[in-house]
Formats: structure tokens, sequence, C-alpha cells
């Protein structure tokens, strides 16, 4: 009876529902890079997601916590690889998901992913916590990244229950 089975999954299986999040996550992580830039270029830049100023995606995407988390370059060096963007972090993170759906048999991937994805919620708590309590904004753009990682936690952690 358990073969019959499938790991829990949001809308229509788990494999289709971690590639479309990993997707999502992409398309994110796309739009806060766009922000990222625009507002760089042109600091009179106002993003979709800036309503007013306790609510702001320019203003948080543009801090000294969106790169490297805020802290990287104390660890690492302003130049290390690492002290990047944290889009383009999420940008390898999702993208490298999402190659491991198409390469790697499916237990396996979503072990990996299993894993990576309690990493992420975890940078996802840190960076709440930056967001709320110090910069005390609110970013769409992020929230909606914490519960795109929250829901892959929980997809990889019932297709890694299932599997093992």
């Amino acid at each position: 009876m358990d073969e019959l089975r499938e790991p829990g999954y949001l809308l229509w299986s788990n494999t289709t529902d971690i590639v479309m999040l990993n997707i999502i996550g992409v398309v994110i992580c796309l739009y806060s890079l766009y922000i990222e830039v625009n507002k760089e270029r042109n600091p009179n830049y106002r993003a979709l997601c800036d309503f007013n100023e306790h609510m702001s995606c320019s203003k948080v995407l543009t801090s000294e916590y969106s790169i490297g988390f805020g802290f990287m370059h104390l660890l690492l060096g302003k130049n290390h690889a690492l002290n990047a963007r944290n889009c383009n972090i999420g940008l390898v993170v999702y993208v490298t998901n999402l190659l491991m759906c198409l390469v790697l048999p499916i237990p396996l991937a979503t072990t990996v992913m299993f894993y990576c994805s309690i990493v992420s919620v975890l940078g996802c708590v840190y960076l709440a916590f930056i967001l709320f309590v110090i910069l005390k904004d609110i970013c769409v753009v992020c929230i909606s990244m914490y519960v795109v990682n929250g829901y892959l936690l929980y997809l990889t952690y019932q297709a890694h229950k299932f599997y093992h």
C-alpha cells in the first residue's frame, strides 16, 4: 500500500510543486535584481512594491543587508563571491535546484534540496528579523521569498521522509 502513496504536495504533485516553486523563486530573484539595479542607477526610482516609507521593497533591497546578508564582507572580504547580492545567491540556489530535479534521481535531489532548504529557511528567519526589527519595514518581495522557501522546506521534507 505504501508504494501507491506519494509524498505530500500542495497543488499538483510533490515534484511538480517543487519545480514550480523554484521557478517562482527565480522570477522573484530576477525582479529583486531589477529593483536593485534600477534603484542604484536612479535614486528616484520607485518600484511597484514601494507603497510608502514603511512598506518599501527598494529601501530594503538596497540596504546594507541586501549584499552578503549584511555580514559576509566582514568574514570573507568585500570581493569574495559569497559577498554577492542576496538575490544572486537565491538565483544560484533556485537554478541549482531545478537542475538537480532534471539530472539527479528524485529521491537524491529532494534530499539534497531538503538540507539546502533548512539553510535557506534559517537565512529567511535572519533576514525577517532584519526586515521587521532593524529596518522596520515590510517588503513584499522579501516576504514572498520567505513563503517560497517555507513551502520548499515542507515539500522537500515530505519527499525526503517518503523516500527514506
